[in-house]
């Protein structure tokens, strides 16, 4: 059976590749993406006549017919490291990015790079391809061929397959990192690292091998990224998950740490240090009951007492991981120090004064900082940018070391990157990036949004230090809102 084309082929990703143009195909889409994860697992475990596969197929049917039905025919297609279905990009979410991952792999090393639903699908149909899918060899070139003809022997002609595109050169664009593909790469290690601090956290929680090689994997190419372009990173703390605070609070309290540490001017290896300590920073939480931490209420004095304990925790966990190698000492006082406060006021209790570290310093303004502006359990509505940073200046003498507050907000600007702005022009924006030239911090990059019929649309990026002709600026901050009043998913514009 030949391979044949999508009806309305995928663009190629890159600095064209168009915004989400449909909220539910993409919703759909990524729902398909989850079903063939999950389906590919489980056919792992199970035959296909095994009753415990019947929901998961029931469930991926109606997904994909219910696609069918709104776009008569669907394609799914590997563009580089995305999927498109039909000519739209499915942008991964925190949730989403393990069955991105999976699936892209999966696919990837069984060089099938495109499946199309010609029209509805059976539960027979369904069984045989993914059963198929699975059975084909890693690296075979004949493998969409061979897909193909085992689809057309089940007399199902409703799906086609097509092999992997590759594209001459990728390989190199990969590693060049060039501006538009920084990007790419800075998501793929944002997600990526959430998903291995919660391996490592689970590990630990169920008293299993935890292996953190992955994590300093991780933190080295962090490293690369804060030193080529910061801002890159810190977009991506713009995504706060409820459900999955821990570990994105930890990649991100490490994202601010890191761009801290190269402000003053540590080195690579200082900086992987830093790195890998930030991300391990409330490692302890792992050894605290759940009920603990996920109470909607304040703690009571037995509770707040429990909590205190996890600086020594983590520290205790860190001595005991084998696998980071020779750890310095610096990285365990780093977790050790992190609320202790300026004044000493903060945990664990000391019986001798001492002076908090330097990493532990950082570590502090930047846990503070990403706390104070997620939702959490006991505070549905967090800070904005400007409200979190106007309460650390507030402390800065008592809680916070003065200079390094001052560099933090140098870092993410006075008006912060994911700040809700209204400008003199009646457009609203959200600040994207600080200004390259200090002196204009009041004058960041900004991302333009129109609020229409359809909810929230980007129309382009300015940056408020440019002028007119008379020397006049063309657009200036007048005042910062709040995104939650709004219903701007701020995020979403990071992606």
């Amino acid at each position: 059976m030949d391979a044949v084309q999508p009806a309305t082929p995928p663009e190629r990703a890159g600095n064209n590749t168009p915004d989400v143009k449909d909220p539910d195909l993409s919703k759909l889409g990524n729902n398909l993406v989850t079903k063939f994860h999950v389906l590919m697992r489980i056919s792992q475990i199970y035959d296909s006549k095994n009753v415990a596969i019947q929901q998961f197929v029931q469930e991926s049917l109606e997904t994909i017919n219910t696609l069918i039905k709104k776009e008569r025919i669907i394609s799914l297609k590997i563009v580089k490291d995305d999927f498109f279905l039909n000519d739209q990009r499915l942008r991964y979410s925190v949730e989403g990015f393990t069955s991105f991952k999976y699936l892209l792999t999966q696919w990837k090393k069984k060089l099938i790079g495109e499946v199309i639903f010609k029209s509805m699908v059976d539960e027979g149909g369904l069984k045989d391809f993914v059963y198929t899918l699975m059975r084909l060899e890693e690296g075979c070139q004949e493998n969409a061929v061979l897909f193909n003809q085992a689809l057309a022997n089940h007399q199902i002609d409703t799906i086609v397959v097509n092999p992997l595109e590759t594209v001459e050169g990728d390989e190199d664009e990969t590693f060049s990192l060039r501006k538009e593909d920084q990007r790419e790469v800075g998501k793929k290690v944002f997600f990526e690292t959430i998903g291995a601090i919660k391996e490592v956290i689970t590990h630990i929680k169920g008293e299993q091998y935890a292996d953190v090689r992955k994590l300093k994997r991780l933190a080295q190419k962090a490293v690369h990224l804060v030193i080529e372009d910061e801002s890159i990173l810190l977009g991506m703390t713009t995504i706060k998950n409820y459900d999955e605070y821990t570990f994105n609070h930890s990649v991100n309290v490490s994202i601010y740490s890191l761009a801290m540490g190269k402000r003053l001017g540590f080195s690579k290896k200082t900086l992987t240090e830093l790195g890998i300590t930030a991300l391990l920073h409330d490692i302890g939480k792992s050894k605290i009951p759940i009920e603990v931490l996920n109470k909607p209420a304040s703690l009571n004095d037995e509770e707040w007492g429990t909590m205190k304990k996890h600086p020594l925790m983590g520290v205790e966990i860190i001595l005991n991981l084998k696998q980071l190698g020779e750890i310095n000492p610096r990285m365990v006082i780093g977790i050790f120090d992190h609320h202790l406060k300026s004044d000493l006021s903060g945990y664990p209790k000391l019986y001798r004064k001492k002076g908090i570290s330097l990493f532990g310093r950082i570590i502090q303004i930047a846990d503070s900082y990403d706390a104070m502006t997620t939702p959490r359990i006991y505070k549905k509505v967090p800070y904005t940018p400007e409200q979190a940073l106007a309460i650390m200046l507030r402390e800065r003498t008592v809680h916070f070391d003065p200079i390094l507050l001052k560099i933090f907000i140098g870092l993410v600007g006075i008006y912060p990157i994911g700040s809700l702005v209204l400008l003199n022009s009646r457009e609203m924006g959200i600040v994207y990036k600080p200004s390259h030239d200090p002196e204009w911090l009041d004058r960041p990059i900004i991302i333009l949004v129109d609020r229409g019929r359809e909810g929230e649309v980007k129309k382009g990026v300015v940056d408020l230090s440019e002028t007119d002709g008379k020397g006049r600026y063309k657009r200036s901050i007048v005042k910062t809102l709040d995104p939650f009043q709004y219903h701007i998913d701020i995020a979403k514009y990071f992606l």
